[in-house]
């Protein structure tokens, strides 16, 4: 099973091979998801002509920046090295987990808390609520880990 945790400055993201795959598996499925999200291109004005320009000015930017945090998790996934993150590198990985597990809820159907309670247990056990449960945990031992003292 993976574990995540702080060797000093860097975070340590011990996992199998057989994880990494999957990892990566999740990421190359769900990633065509995020081009189609309402997270991929927040809106900033309601107004259509200003949030024209907004986008304009900024859109590339924002897809470039999760294109790239992006590219870091699945170079280290790819890499047979050990996953040893930076901080900065580490809040890529959380930046880019967290626009594929939105894009992921988004998809089901999940826009509110306590939404755990709409599915049987069965359910929380098969895709695609166990690829949202299994990306919310690396999120959350990444946080755990980048908070540790």
């Amino acid at each position: 099973m993976a574990q995540i945790n702080r060797q000093g400055e860097q975070v340590y993201v011990r996992v199998s091979r057989a994880e990494r795959k999957a990892l990566l598996q999740i990421l190359e499925r769900l990633e065509p998801l995020i081009d189609d999200s309402q997270w991929a291109r927040p809106r900033a004005y309601q107004e259509e002509e200003e949030e024209r320009e907004f986008q304009r000015l900024v859109g590339t930017d924002l897809a470039e920046s999760r294109a790239a945090d992006l590219a870091q998790v699945r170079e280290a996934l790819e890499s047979d090295q050990r996953i040893l993150l930076s901080s900065d590198s580490a809040m890529a990985w959380l930046r880019a987990l967290n626009l594929v597990r939105l894009a992921l809820a988004e998809r089901i159907g999940i826009s509110a808390d306590g939404w755990e309670e709409q599915f049987t247990m069965q359910e929380h056990r098969r895709p695609p609520l166990a690829t949202l449960h299994l990306l919310s945990w690396v999120q959350e031992g990444l946080v755990e880990a980048l908070s540790a003292s």
